[in-house]
């Protein structure tokens, strides 16, 4: 089985994934990160120019940094049917973050056996029962085709602005920290996941799931890591869950 391959875009904090055995000649895309830093006070996507840097066997690194705010490094490792997105953030402001967090983007809008702009094919998990996403709650905010879901471990909502400040978490539905899509054969997923988690993400509109990775309460010159995959495999999604519970869970 050959390794995915990775096409990163210079300057920008975008990626593609593509020579995926199980999604023959399509691309995945990455927002890697679209926000990150303090979640009280996040740094978003254009406020730094990020470098690329080509590593061995595929795998790239994309390093950043906003003075007297933060540095970070993402290193994104392609394997056989999954992505590995390592995130490192170091607080070089003058306050305690008290989350810190990555907003990383997997966009499946452009894969059309993967597009769910309905939310029919998203499932995740709630006390340990797979569960199809629009059985749950969902609460309408200022952009209703996203919601945000509280996390297994994580803070709640309330507790984190760049959560609440979307408007758009419902209340007492708790997710372990992953999300899947479902391809229209029923037989393919691509998930993200991450450890630790600070908080999922859906958009309809675009077809893109997030799992935050979540790196915790960071000094000032402290650094926090959390590892962010991508899989894509071709199972059920009880098969992937067990494989996932061994690795990640």
């Amino acid at each position: 089985m050959a390794r995915i391959q990775l096409t990163p875009s210079p300057g920008h904090m975008g990626c593609s994934a593509t020579g995926i055995e199980v999604f023959p000649g399509d691309r995945f895309g990455f927002g890697v990160p679209e926000s990150i830093g303090d979640a009280a006070r996040p740094v978003w996507f254009g406020a730094v120019e990020p470098h690329w840097n080509e590593l061995d066997d595929g795998a790239w690194e994309q390093v950043g940094r906003l003075e007297d705010e933060l540095s970070y490094r993402i290193t994104m490792t392609p394997l056989d049917d999954h992505v590995d997105l390592a995130v490192e953030v170091t607080n070089e402001s003058d306050r305690i973050w008290e989350q810190a967090m990555a907003f990383n983007c997997f966009q499946c809008g452009g894969v059309p056996e993967i597009a769910d702009h309905e939310c029919l094919r998203h499932w995740v998990a709630t006390d340990g029962v797979l569960t199809p996403l629009i059985e749950l709650p969902r609460v309408f905010g200022p952009r209703p085709t996203i919601q945000l879901y509280n996390v297994e471990g994580a803070p709640m909502a309330a507790e984190v602005p760049f959560v609440s400040n979307f408007q758009a978490t419902p209340e007492g539905v708790v997710l372990e920290p992953w999300m899947a899509i479902r391809s229209r054969d029923g037989k393919r997923l691509a998930v993200t996941a991450s450890q630790p988690c600070l908080t999922l993400f859906q958009n309809m509109e675009y077809s893109c799931i997030h799992a935050s990775p979540w790196m915790g309460r960071l000094a000032p010159g402290e650094s926090g890591q959390a590892l962010n995959r991508v899989y894509f495999v071709e199972a059920s999604l009880e098969d992937w869950h067990a494989r996932y519970r061994e690795e990640l869970g």
